[in-house]
């Protein structure tokens, strides 16, 4: 029981940020449910748990093969925003998840350092962006249907049972491995699941390309981790960088009501 009690608070925590998130993202439209997306929700508690088992040099090596990974998301959403369209949900998000890991699974077989990795960064976001840059606009998708009732709970379990299974996991895996887990778009792909049918494969897409933006946060994030660990320590490491990602998104904000978005 004292082994079984800390995973279930971590399921249950996990699934309430989850289902905050969710329902968010279903009423705001494609540019903030990226928004929302993009944040921690499934890697920030993974982090906040692996903290309770691992010292901060751990943390600080698992941030860095995040930061690294965060390429692998990149390419995840340009595969998926380029394909959605022209392919059905499993197509274009199999080969989406498939590119990911392909990635990682290169990534991970380096050694990074801060340069090496923010220079990976830069190249796949770049990259990415040029991909999309002649994205046409996503039309509103007429009649989506209903939400079902299951699908919040299905997605909150999901992500739960991941984080759940990375610090489970980080017991057998090096710190490098550790992040590239946690960094798995489990967040991203389930809220693609779910929306798809509602708004449409056009706006599915284009929720991809604004979690492209919104995802460039996220690394700084991990990167501000990774640097901040050894010096500062484990808490306020992590609140400065959640801080740097929640600037990141108000400068999006600010950039959207400038260009009239709302």
């Amino acid at each position: 029981m004292d082994t079984l009690l800390p995973l279930l608070l971590k399921a249950a925590t996990t699934a309430g940020i989850v289902v905050l998130a969710a329902r968010l993202a279903e009423r705001l439209g494609p540019f903030w449910g990226a928004l929302i997306a993009a944040l921690p929700v499934s890697a920030g508690p993974a982090y906040v748990f692996l903290a309770l088992q691992h010292d901060a040099g751990f943390l600080a090596g698992s941030a860095l093969g995040s930061y690294a990974a965060n390429a692998a998301t990149a390419l995840f959403l340009v595969t998926y925003a380029l394909l959605a369209t022209r392919l059905g949900l499993v197509g274009s998000l199999g080969l989406g998840l498939l590119g990911w890991a392909a990635a990682a699974t290169a990534i991970g077989a380096l050694a990074w350092t801060p340069w090496t990795a923010s220079l990976l960064n830069i190249v796949a976001f770049a990259l990415g962006f040029a991909a999309l840059r002649r994205l046409p606009p996503a039309p509103t998708a007429p009649g989506a249907p209903p939400r079902r009732r299951r699908d919040l709970p299905l997605r909150a379990a999901s992500v739960a049972a991941f984080v759940v299974l990375v610090v489970l996991a980080s017991r057998a895996l090096g710190p490098q491995a550790t992040g590239l887990a946690a960094v798995f778009p489990i967040s991203l792909s389930s809220l693609i699941v779910i929306l798809r049918p509602r708004i449409g494969a056009a706006a599915s897409a284009l929720l991809a390309t604004s979690a492209l933006q919104a995802m460039i946060g996220f690394g700084l994030m991990l990167l501000v981790l990774h640097l901040a660990l050894p010096r500062i320590g484990v808490a306020p490491a992590m609140l400065l960088g959640l801080a740097v990602q929640l600037a990141w998104s108000f400068i999006l904000l600010a950039r959207r009501r400038r260009a009239g978005g709302g």
